[in-house]
């Protein structure tokens, strides 16, 4: 009887632990949308390369470049839905420009119900246009975990 009790409690709180796992943000990804030729470039995040006049092709865009697909790499629980009504399952995302005045929010947004599929991987994109003039960083924080990154655009004239 009490090994019965035991096998009980334990099938009880099984399923829950995968419910609970730790949801975290794994990466952010950053590209620039090449408007020439349609494509996308490598992942620019934190990169040395020279972000100057991009949006004309200059620097290492290799051709004009006005937006940037950002892309929000989050793990999770393997083939599972985290929850979009907890808090520690949702993702803030901010994201801001430098400016003359200081710093300006380009966007805040709440992502949450993540799919994670096999790997405990899920995705998540945005497109953020006129956005390559300006050093700009991306900030997501998703229940204890926090990632950030940077580039630094500049134009002149």
């Amino acid at each position: 009887m009490y090994r019965a009790t035991l096998l009980a409690v334990g099938l009880l709180f099984a399923p829950c632990s995968a419910a609970f796992a730790q949801v975290a943000v794994d990466d952010i990804r950053l590209q620039l949308f090449k408007e020439k030729s349609g494509t996308l470039s490598e992942n620019i995040a934190g990169s040395t390369k020279s972000f100057v006049n991009t949006v004309s092709g200059g620097g290492d865009a290799g051709e004009p470049a006005e937006a940037v697909l950002v892309t929000l790499v989050l793990t999770g629980p393997k083939n599972a839905k985290s929850s979009d009504k907890v808090a520690r399952d949702i993702a803030s995302v901010t994201v801001t420009q430098a400016a003359k005045t200081g710093s300006r929010t380009l966007l805040k947004r709440a992502y949450g119900g993540f799919q994670f599929g096999a790997d405990g991987r899920s995705h998540k994109a945005f497109l953020l246009e006129n956005a390559t003039c300006a050093p700009l960083e991306v900030d997501v924080r998703l229940g204890r975990s926090r990632k950030t990154v940077k580039v630094d655009f500049t134009c002149d004239g």
